[in-house]
């Protein structure tokens, strides 16, 4: 328990985590007592795990602020590129997916829910008025798809918080491959708050709220993307940095890209800890069908086939 409070996960899965990007930390040189592969590891899960300041996180392992800001690096970099691509996908067993969140609330061919989330960071020195988002904050707008265990299957984090969640979802690749026909399974769908546009696959909540059976949708809608809230409670939880990183914006987006690969490495099956999270429409929450961007020709009949 005390090492997974320090490290986020246990000790087993660290020692596979190390095994798999241990051959990019290594590094030859020549000066006495170079930092371990597993040190510099150890380091990096401790700020991300922690928040705190260099310094302090320095002060702890006996080393330097300057080794403790050149781990947090290396291992951000090393894990984005050899742990992201394998742990960000959809499962295999998709069919798996799809039964757990019908068990949800009875929402037929749901592959993911999707939503997302301001990071606050300093002010940048570069682009400074892109970066204030509608709070006032510095941040970058982060899009995750997740699945009914909470873990992540998508994540995009590349644009800055003036940017509303409708705009970071149509510049995506999920998108462009979604537009292209891909589905995991034949009428897949993921759901999104109302900022998001109706599309076949893409489906937000409904606006008649006299219908019975709208009220109904709504309901079932609204209890399945629960989850998408709860898998980001979760994470900022597990890696309290994500509440105000003072880097740069692109380092930013790559300690999130990192914190969720490593937030699915260190799911266990057993975990059951879920914090109540009560929804909240989007402020900058448009119509169903806004008029910069079209409703797709098919749109409706989904909606129909899944309202009845």
């Amino acid at each position: 328990m005390e090492f997974n409070e320090r490290f986020r996960m246990n000790h087993e899965k660290l020692e596979t985590l190390l095994n798999d990007i241990g051959g990019h930390l290594s590094h030859p040189t020549r000066r006495s007592e170079a930092l371990s592969a597993k040190l510099q590891l150890c380091v990096a899960l401790h700020w991300l795990g922690s928040g705190a300041q260099y310094h302090t996180v320095g002060d702890m392992h006996g080393i330097s602020k300057a080794s403790v800001c050149r781990c947090i690096h290396r291992v951000v970099q090393a894990i984005n590129d050899v742990k992201f691509p394998q742990v960000i996908t959809w499962p295999e067993n998709i069919m798996n997916v799809v039964e757990q969140f019908h068990g949800i609330a009875g929402f037929p061919q749901v592959i993911g829910c999707v939503d997302g989330t301001l990071i606050k960071i300093d002010r940048p020195t570069e682009n400074e008025a892109n970066f204030v988002d509608r709070f006032g904050n510095h941040s970058l707008n982060c899009m995750v798809v997740c699945g009914p265990d909470c873990s992540f299957y998508y994540v995009s984090a590349r644009w800055p918080g003036s940017v509303n969640d409708a705009r970071v979802l149509r510049n995506s690749s999920l998108n462009e491959r979604m537009e292209g026909g891909w589905r995991p399974i034949p009428g897949s769908v993921i759901l999104g708050d109302s900022i998001y546009p109706l599309k076949d696959w893409l489906i937000p909540p409904l606006n008649d709220v006299q219908d019975p059976v709208v009220i109904a949708f709504n309901r079932a809608h609204k209890s399945t993307r629960r989850v998408v809230e709860n898998s980001l409670g979760i994470l900022k939880e597990k890696f309290p940095c994500l509440n105000y990183l003072r880097v740069d914006p692109v380092f930013a987006a790559n300690i999130f890209k990192c914190c969720t690969s490593l937030c699915n490495i260190a799911r266990n099956e057993e975990d059951t800890y879920v914090p109540e999270i009560e929804l909240e429409e989007n402020p900058d929450a448009v119509e169903i069908f806004p008029e910069n961007e079209a409703p797709a020709p098919n749109a409706r009949e989904r909606i129909e086939q899944l309202l009845n």
